[in-house]
C-alpha cells in the first residue's frame, strides 16, 4: 500500500514537471561569439519585465552564431545557449526585440 502511494507520487511529481516544462518556448539561441548579443537581448527582456531564461545546452552544435530554434544541428562540439521564454510573455518579447534590433 506505502509504496503503491509513493510511487503514484513520484508519477504525478513527473507529470508536474513535464507540463512546467512546456510552459517554456525557445525564442532564439546562439553559440561562440554571439553568445554576448544573446545576453544582452535577455538582459533588455528583464528590464522589461519579460519571465525569461538563458540556458545552456552542453550538446555538440555547429559554430555559426545566432540560429533559429528550428534550424539547430548538433553536428559539431560546443555550447548552445537557448534564450527561452515563458509562453504568456511570447508575443510581447518578440515585439520587444524587434524594438532592440531597430535601436542597435
Amino acid at each position: 500500500m506505502e509504496i503503491s502511494i509513493m510511487l503514484l507520487g513520484i508519477v504525478l511529481l513527473g507529470a508536474w514537471l513535464v507540463m512546467r516544462s512546456k510552459r517554456w518556448k525557445t525564442l532564439m539561441t546562439a553559440t561562440g561569439p554571439n553568445a554576448e548579443e544573446l545576453e544582452a537581448k535577455y538582459a533588455h527582456l528583464k528590464s522589461n519585465k519579460v519571465k525569461c531564461k538563458l540556458v545552456m545546452d552542453a550538446s555538440p552544435v555547429a559554430d555559426t552564431g545566432i540560429i533559429p530554434a528550428a534550424d539547430v544541428n548538433p553536428g559539431e562540439a560546443g555550447t548552445l545557449i537557448k534564450l527561452k521564454v515563458h509562453q504568456k510573455d511570447l508575443e510581447q518579447a518578440k515585439e520587444l526585440l524587434e524594438d532592440f534590433l531597430e535601436a542597435v
